[in-house]
């Protein structure tokens, strides 16, 4: 079993499941739920499947809680079984899924996500063109305008450095402002949106 180190607040919970100490995985749970449905429910654009992914998330920490190693932060491990999963989703939905011919207008080149008082169609077909970047482009484009975290707090989550994050924060954009280009906006649709 690896040592903890004191600058991870994971690891005495971290240590004690690895353990079996079962209660340390609610202790994890409760510090880290919200912040990764939120970050699911941002990739996959939909309340309910996030939850179900999150939940999903915790029992994967729980059967691989043994091949974690101290090699980064646990809160960095946690994010790539959420991104895997998400992956997962992904390809299960492009499967089972008709192609859908959606439109989005230039304007959504310049509204902030997370200020604009977007309608829920709105809201929801920007998702989708989230959800349809590289899951290695849009998971820092997620957390950076949409969660809120800075370059170097995006990079700890994601175990790259922020300079990586910033080199694909941009690529992101650029992508979905292409992507954006394909789609029609919604007829009434208020705001130019911003990333």
């Amino acid at each position: 079993m690896p040592k903890a180190t004191s600058h991870d607040p994971d690891w005495p919970d971290v240590a004690a499941l690895q353990a079996g100490d079962t209660s340390a995985l609610d202790r994890i749970m409760r510090r880290h739920r919200d912040e990764i449905t939120g970050f699911i429910w941002r990739m996959v654009g939909h309340r309910s499947d996030a939850e179900e992914l999150a939940q999903e998330t915790f029992v994967r920490v729980y059967f691989q809680i043994q091949q974690f190693q101290p090699r980064s932060a646990f809160a960095a491990w946690l994010y790539r079984i959420a991104r895997n999963l998400c992956l997962d989703y992904f390809r299960s939905r492009a499967q089972k899924q008709n192609s859908r011919n959606l439109e989005l207008s230039e304007a959504w080149d310049t509204a902030d996500l997370r200020s604009s008082p977007l309608r829920d169609e709105s809201t929801e077909l920007l998702q989708e063109a989230i959800a349809n970047l590289p899951v290695h482009l849009s998971e820092p484009l997620v957390l950076t305008a949409l969660e809120g975290m800075s370059h170097e707090e995006a990079g700890q989550r994601l175990g790259i450095s922020a300079k990586a994050v910033e080199v694909k924060c941009y690529r992101a954009r650029e992508k979905l402002r292409k992507l954006l280009k394909k789609y029609k906006t919604p007829e009434g649709f208020p705001h130019p949106v911003s990333l």
